[in-house]
């Protein structure tokens, strides 16, 4: 998934490790294979999935939506699918295709950033009934693969259906050298700490993250995830299945924590074996247990440190997350020549990022701390909330000092915050009753060691503050300057004026005879100045002069000759902007009633009714949906629209009954279609 590519920070000459299916440099075709020439995959490709994620990513202070997408595999009857976590990764809703063409919504039963591995659970009873059970794949023995051996790459490149290819594994233990290649950060963590790749040569492609690997028994031996080069990296089928089990029985990966950072052994080191103890986290079990950066871990629980180099870091990294908090974790190593045993009770180990939040008062995308985020940026504790993204224009962004990313708020007009929740919260209090929807308030802020005190002008959503203007005189008609050269070319003797382009129907300009052509050059005697092609106010400017209701004399230029039209100034119609306006905050678009304007430009009937799209934010909801600026929704729920409330009522009514989708007739450029809206963000809070 390119989502990922973005999180590889990349080693000195080397920029082709790419993810999951994104193609690196160019290497021999793929080799496909159709199931029908294969039994083994007339078996198992049924079990193959194509999913479709909402993802909500932050951006100019919000959490904007994108389409995403990778694959999957089925591997209960139950309709448990394994995939990559960076295709669920800040994913919100997900959508999976089986193999027959149907699909069936999901929901994430839990991911592993440390693994890239994340399970969903697929709706059955979105399935006909009568149907078979589902085609699930088994999983096989990956510690066996041996270079050489036959592999089936599985999964949906290009987001669009299900294909195989055919190869060879290349290196069934790959690790990825940090010194040259970099290190794959997803939520914080590094992937490649713990995992060893099935490095093989069966092509994968945008898409097929989170497909299965699978040798010729069509049994699953891997989750492909990467590409190298013109090779293809899977995650083991025995980290796989494990992680799968414990996501599916808790939700989660339970996974115990020394406060050990390791890396290969130097150079300078006498050992040949183990690993080198870079870091101890402060108050960390390994802290208590008397361990020190220099030290030489040899073996844990018994367990030698096997390989070199990465491969060794990784298989510590294995052994110790293998084991449960409170385990008595026992590490062997060397200090100063002398060999030494170290008991280490595990802590539970904690995810290194937590959950984006967005809080429109304040214009920003906030996080709570973790103890990785709290130690990598030298924060005393954890307490606070950590700003991840500001909205220029917002309150954060405004502020006094600004606010700005990797700021963190510690307490809002003296009230400590320890967390995203209870800032929300203090913030919906706050806003209780301000004056026109804001409060100033005081923050209490932490920034490069120090804490600063910035005026925030905190704000409800944005309504329109619109003044009404006095409504003046107006003719049902548009117009055009008579230049000098036009007046030439149409022989009109006239210093000037205005030739009529338009009359609008069911207007006094229509009822008194005006007509397209017509050239006004005077208004009850006096001259209309309009010469040049930016005199294009010239004329509304003259007739606002006038009261409404009030009869006029237009001198009129028409077929070679002049004629007086009398005609009755009308009352300017209600502007645009003072329209009845709604604005649907959590599903991001705002509408109006149709104004005259409106109908003009879109060129509606007087008879079209409905009610018009004035914005949807990008990236929002709706835009995701399709629903786009000057769409007029003319149908909601099934339901003729005619006002706002209309719009209100049924979008009430789709709330109340559970709706999942809310679908809008539209018209758009002279023709009508339908925009389904997920309504999925009602349940959450603004």
């Amino acid at each position: 998934m390119n989502v990922l590519l973005r999180k590889i920070v990349l080693g000195v000459g080397m920029a082709c490790l790419l993810t999951g299916g994104i193609q690196g440099a160019q290497g021999p075709a793929p080799v496909a294979v159709t199931p029908a020439a294969n039994p083994m995959l007339a078996r198992v490709f049924p079990s193959i999935v194509r999913i479709e994620a909402i993802r909500l990513r932050p951006s100019d202070g919000r959490l904007t939506k994108q389409w995403t997408g990778g694959s999957g595999v089925i591997i209960s009857t139950a309709g448990q699918v394994v995939t990559n976590c960076h295709v669920t990764e800040d994913g919100d809703y997900f959508r999976c295709y089986l193999y027959d063409g149907s699909h069936l919504e999901a929901r994430l039963v839990g991911q592993d950033p440390l693994t890239d591995l994340a399970v969903l659970q697929l709706d059955l009873s979105q399935r006909a009934p009568g149907l078979p059970p589902l085609t699930v794949a088994p999983f096989g023995d990956s510690s066996a693969l041996t270079a050489g051996q036959e592999v089936f790459a599985l999964g949906s490149p290009g987001f669009l259906s299900q294909s195989v290819t055919r190869g060879v594994v290349s290196n069934p233990s790959l690790v990825l050298p940090e010194q040259t290649v970099g290190r794959m950060m997803l939520r914080g963590e590094d992937v490649g700490m713990f995992v060893r790749w099935i490095l093989h040569d069966a092509r994968i492609f945008g898409g097929n993250s989170g497909g299965p690997l699978v040798n010729a028994r069509g049994e699953i031996v891997g989750i492909n995830e990467l590409g190298v080069v013109s090779l293809s990296g899977a995650i083991p089928a025995e980290v796989a299945r494990v992680v799968a089990d414990q996501i599916v029985r808790t939700g989660r990966v339970i996974r115990g924590w020394s406060g050990l950072t390791v890396q290969p052994r130097l150079e300078a080191d006498v050992e040949d074996v183990g690993v080198v103890v870079a870091d101890v986290a402060a108050d960390s079990p390994a802290e208590k247990a008397g361990l020190k950066p220099g030290d030489v871990v040899l073996a844990c629980d018994g367990h030698t440190i096997e390989g070199a180099e990465e491969k060794a870091v990784a298989h510590f990294n294995r052994i110790e997350s293998s084991q449960l908090p409170d385990h008595d974790f026992a590490v062997e190593f060397v200090r100063g020549g002398q060999k030494q045993t170290a008991r280490v009770r595990l802590l539970p180990r904690e995810p290194a990022q937590a959950d984006d939040v967005e809080i429109r008062s304040w214009g920003a995308v906030m996080r709570n701390l973790t103890q990785r985020v709290a130690r990598d940026e030298r924060l005393p504790d954890t307490g606070g909330v950590w700003l991840e993204n500001v909205r220029p224009a917002g309150p954060c962004g405004q502020a006094e000092p600004t606010l700005r990313r990797e700021d963190v708020i510690l307490s809002v007009d003296g009230n400590a915050v320890a967390s995203v929740e209870e800032l929300r919260d203090l913030t919906a209090k706050l806003l209780v009753g301000a004056p026109n929807g804001v409060r100033t308030v005081l923050a209490s802020v932490r920034r490069d060691g120090g804490i600063l005190t910035s005026v925030v002008e905190l704000r409800t959503i944005n309504e329109r503050n619109v003044t009404q203007q006095a409504r003046k005189a107006w003719l049902g008609a548009a117009s055009q300057p008579l230049t000098p050269k036009l007046s030439a070319r149409l022989g009109v003797k006239a210093e000037g004026g205005a030739r009529l382009t338009r009359i609008y129907p069911a207007t006094e300009a229509e009822k008194a005879g005006l007509k397209v052509g017509d050239v006004i050059v005077a208004i009850d005697g006096m001259e209309v100045p309009a010469r040049r092609p930016e005199d294009t106010d010239v004329l509304a400017r003259q007739i606002r002069q006038y009261r409404s209701g009030t009869p006029a004399t237009f001198a009129i230029w028409r077929d070679g000759q002049k004629i007086d039209v009398k005609v009755t100034l009308e009352q300017q119609p209600i502007p645009a902007a003072e329209m009845p306006w709604w604005e649907d905050v959590q599903l991001e678009f705002s509408t109006r009633e149709i104004a005259f304007d409106d109908r003009v430009r879109l060129q509606l009937t007087p008879e079209a009714t409905g009610v018009l799209v004035e914005s949807a934010v990008p990236a929002g909801w709706a835009a995701l949906a399709g629903l786009r600026a000057d769409d007029v929704i003319e149908a909601a729920g099934g339901a003729p629209v005619a006002s706002l409330k209309d719009l209100t009522t049924a979008r009430d009514q789709a709330v109340a009954r559970g709706q999942s989708w809310w679908v809008l007739l539209v018209r758009r450029r002279g023709q009508t279609l339908f925009v389904e809206i997920t309504l999925k963000p009602t349940q959450t809070k603004p």
